[in-house]
Formats: C-alpha cells, sequence, structure tokens
C-alpha cells in the first residue's frame, strides 16, 4: 500500500465518480479502477458499493477512510516540516460559514497574505455541520463554525461572541416579519434561531428563500424583499444607513462562532501564525 493509493482512495471516496477523480488526478479512469481494486485485495474488503451514476463507501470503506485521511494528513505534515525554512511558505485552508465573510475578517486574512506571501490560502464557505466534518476528516486544516460544539476530536482555538438581531431595510415594518425570510441553508444555526424565536411568538415564517452567499441575503434585505436573523457584526459601519436592526430577545441574542482545528494533530507555523493573527485582532 502507497500514500498514492490512499490519494486516489479518497479522492474517488471525496467524488464518489470514478471518472471524475481520473481527470482530478490526471490518471486514465482503468488505472483508477485498478489501483482501487488492488487495495480492496491487500484489505481483504470491498470499500465501494458501485452503481450506475457512481460509487458511495461501504461500512468497511467508511471506517478505512477515517484512517487514510488521517496518514495522508500527517503525511503532508512531514514533508512540511522538513521543507519549512524561515520564509513561511506551504498551504493553508480554511473553513468558514458566509456570515463571517464581513469587511473585517476579510481585511485580516488580506494582511496576513500580505506577511506570508508564499502562503497558498484556500477558502471554504458551508454550513457549521458540513465544515465541521470536513475538519474531522483533515480536509480543512482549520474552520470557523456557529454554535455548539460537541466533537471530542477538534479543539477549538479561537471564539467570537456574536450579537444576534432581526436585520431589515429602513422601509420594512415590524408586521412583515411574518412574511418573507432569507435564510441560508439547512444546518445553519441562526435559520434555527429564527424558527425558534418566530415560534415563542406564536408566528410562522410564510415564506423562506434560501441563499448561499451573504452579499446576495444582504441585497434581499436591503431591497425589502425579506428579512433577516444574523449577527450585527454582517452590517458594517457604512451600510448601517441602509439597514434597520432590532436585538433578538436575550434567550436568543447570542451565538458563539468558533475556530476549529483537528486535535490530534499538531499544529504547524502557518496555522499558528493565523491563529495569533486572529487573535490580535480581536475578530
Amino acid at each position: 500500500m502507497e500514500l498514492t493509493d490512499l490519494k486516489i482512495f479518497l479522492t474517488v471516496a471525496d467524488e464518489r465518480n470514478v471518472s471524475k477523480s481520473a481527470v482530478i488526478l490526471g490518471y486514465v479512469q482503468s488505472n483508477i479502477t485498478n489501483r482501487i481494486k488492488k487495495l480492496e485485495t491487500e484489505l481483504g474488503s470491498p470499500l465501494f458499493y458501485r452503481h450506475p451514476k457512481g460509487v458511495t463507501l461501504t461500512d468497511k470503506g467508511e471506517i478505512f477512510y477515517d484512517h487514510a485521511a488521517s496518514i495522508m494528513k500527517r503525511a503532508e505534515e512531514a514533508i512540511a516540516a522538513v521543507q519549512e525554512s524561515e520564509d513561511f511558505s506551504g498551504t493553508l485552508s480554511i473553513g468558514m460559514v458566509e456570515t463571517l465573510a464581513s469587511h473585517k475578517f476579510m481585511s485580516i486574512l488580506s494582511d496576513f497574505q500580505q506577511n506570508y506571501a508564499n502562503v497558498s490560502l484556500s477558502l471554504n464557505t458551508g454550513t457549521s455541520p458540513k465544515l465541521l466534518e470536513q475538519v474531522q476528516k483533515y480536509q480543512l486544516d482549520a474552520a470557523f463554525v456557529t454554535g455548539e460544539v460537541k466533537a471530542t476530536n477538534v479543539s477549538v482555538e479561537y471564539t467570537i461572541e456574536d450579537i444576534v438581531s432581526v436585520i431589515t431595510s429602513k422601509s420594512k415594518q415590524e408586521e412583515d416579519y411574518s412574511r418573507n425570510w432569507v435564510v441560508f441553508p439547512e444546518g445553519c444555526p441562526f435559520r434555527k434561531t429564527l424558527n425558534q424565536w418566530m415560534e415563542r411568538r406564536g408566528m410562522k415564517p410564510i415564506n423562506f428563500i434560501e441563499v448561499t452567499t451573504l452579499d446576495t441575503l444582504l441585497n434581499c434585505v436591503k431591497s425589502g424583499l425579506a428579512s433577516a436573523v444574523l449577527p450585527m457584526s454582517v452590517i458594517s459601519e457604512d451600510q448601517k444607513n441602509e439597514y434597520s436592526m432590532t436585538l433578538l430577545p436575550v434567550e436568543h441574542r447570542y451565538m458563539n462562532t468558533h475556530l476549529v482545528r483537528p486535535k490530534d494533530l499538531s499544529m504547524n507555523k502557518v496555522l499558528s501564525s493565523f491563529i495569533e493573527k486572529i487573535q490580535q485582532n480581536e475578530l
């Protein structure tokens, strides 16, 4: 078994498609198929279910995935440690919830990139459950996730306390609250808070408008199309004249966003410097 075999296995597992994985890895499809079959023979167990639309992991495949991902991540760490010099270099893959895509956070990233120009920075947005899963599978070096973190295999390195409010356009009135709400996909804790708050008020939203980016969400609010429940930090100083913000009741008002990383991996210099930058700027 070679590291290349593990890389092929992980790619096929992530893409759930052999031909697509072959394109990504730069191999012919038959090579991918043969390497997977060889790996299954070596392990004495099938790793994938084959079906017309692609492949999915078997139960044994799920178990092997976690170990393979850990081995690959440790191998990358070992290579980086040997090659590391005084000049910071390498890659840093960070996950973030959309509500973190504020001007201040982007400014911090810009400063970090200027200070460490040789670091290749990768940003991935998603829901908190998805990002947490990616950290646990070593697909991300770290991620900002919102809500309670119950996982025991991640380490919380930094916490932001968000103040949650109802955000509307200047022209929208409170009696419109039961109509349209613009929300992020299922898994967003602010969407859950909205549902809980409306339920306590004895109201039910008539329509959810689901979007995937913060810019689109804020434009929906600004136009008067819908209201939103979000942390106040998403509205910059120069935007405050465009929106009205009403604090939620105390029981719904506070929400924490945590920076998490895999607990069982040592922190490299690049990630350590990134976390230090976040702490210094009190995001």
